[in-house]
């Protein structure tokens, strides 16, 4: 039986492993103010920055950590033409400037 020598790949044949995109459609860039409230009807509200928005979900900068799973509702834009959608959190991310990148899914 002949035997094999494994070891390390020559570099010239690695090729590197893209991380996998788990996103179900492409965010779009966004520099707009979202503002979060809770479902609950409680006038608290959080004015956020929005860094993307796809047909499934967005992306904001927040001066808070969230907690995934939680059910908010957002507004996104100003004035007469704006967008409202009820999301969830899916992911909060510390910063190193102090802030949080959170990423959420329509529901």
């Amino acid at each position: 039986m002949a035997r094999v020598a494994i070891g390390p790949i020559p570099s010239a044949y690695a090729q590197p492993i893209p991380p996998r995109d788990r996103r179900a459609g492409a965010r779009q860039p966004l520099e707009a103010l979202g503002v979060l409230s809770e479902t609950d009807g409680d006038d608290k509200q959080l004015e956020v920055a929005v860094l993307n928005v796809s047909p499934h979900g967005c992306a904001f900068r927040s001066p808070v950590a969230f907690r995934p799973g939680a059910i908010y509702t957002m507004r996104i834009g100003t004035g007469p033409l704006y967008l409202a959608s009820t999301l969830r959190i899916v992911s909060s991310r510390d910063r190193c400037d102090g802030f949080f990148e959170v990423g959420a899914k329509f529901v």
